[in-house]
């Protein structure tokens, strides 16, 4: 099972100061992707930070314009597929880093049920979210079930 987690960072300098590697030891996906969407505060630095002390398979993509949520995540999913393929991937925004201990049962049970949950949607014929999925759908539909 080949997956990639993207997790979205705009100013998020204070969060990002308490982030523990501990996190990141949870996931265990093959490729991690940071996005730092146009923030004007540390956060760009403290990201390469983390991705320099850990032992993880790290990519940062900074986007200077902030184009929305969704622009983010489109920007990591291109980035991780010119990179390798994926069977998946998963995103989440940086407020929700505390959800990251639980990441690995869920990525463990995902590829079985992909069928269940729904891709990010878009209005184009190339459509590069077409295995890109997000976090809170599915940890909402792990709890119910």
């Amino acid at each position: 099972m080949n997956s990639g987690v993207i997790i979205v960072f705009s100013n998020n300098e204070t969060e990002i100061s308490s982030f523990n590697n501990e996190y990141l030891a949870n996931i265990n996906a093959n490729k991690i992707c940071f996005v730092n969407n146009a923030s004007s505060d540390n956060t760009l630095n403290l990201l390469k930070k983390i991705q320099f002390k850990s032992e993880k398979n790290i990519s940062i993509l900074d986007i200077k314009l902030d184009k929305g949520l969704k622009a983010a995540i489109k920007s990591g999913a291109r980035l991780l597929l010119s990179e390798s393929e994926f069977d998946f991937i998963v995103y989440l925004k940086s407020n929700m880093l505390d959800s990251l201990t639980g990441l690995a049962v869920f990525l463990n049970n995902f590829q079985d049920n992909k069928q269940d949950y729904t891709s990010l949607p878009t209005r184009s014929s190339r459509n590069v979210l077409y295995d890109v999925f997000s976090i809170n759908e599915v940890m909402k539909k792990q709890f119910v079930v």
